[in-house]
């Protein structure tokens, strides 16, 4: 079965020369269908070119201003956070200094008192 499938559709399908005048209607039929050289398409007019370059540029701009705006942000925090941190050693310097001249008073009064008791006072 599948033999003569096979041997029709050789037969059907073989190669056929075509007349001269199937060549000649093609051709013809080919050279009246031929587009004309399209224009190639443009995005924009040419009315609309300025804007358009307007538009390219404002758009660069602000996203200048942007990343400007945002770096001087960044520097601010940084700064104000340096700030905060230079408090809070001052702070510590500050209370640091208390507690050591508190443990300076309590040493020197337990040494004067140490020194009385030798003398016999």
């Amino acid at each position: 079965m599948s033999q003569d499938i096979e041997s029709r559709l050789r037969a059907a399908l073989r190669p056929v020369a075509p007349s001269e005048d199937f060549s000649q209607k093609l051709l013809a039929r080919v050279l009246a269908d031929q587009p004309t050289q399209p224009k190639p398409r443009r995005l924009l007019s040419a009315g609309a070119r300025p804007w358009a370059w307007w538009l390219t540029a404002s758009l660069a701009a602000c996203l200048i201003a942007a990343v400007g705006v945002r770096q001087h942000l960044e520097q601010q925090r940084l700064q104000q956070s340096g700030l905060e941190a230079r408090r809070e050693v001052v702070e510590a310097l500050r209370v640091t200094s208390q507690k050591l001249n508190l443990a300076y008073e309590a040493v020197k009064n337990q040494s004067t008192s140490l020194a009385d008791e030798k003398s016999g006072v």
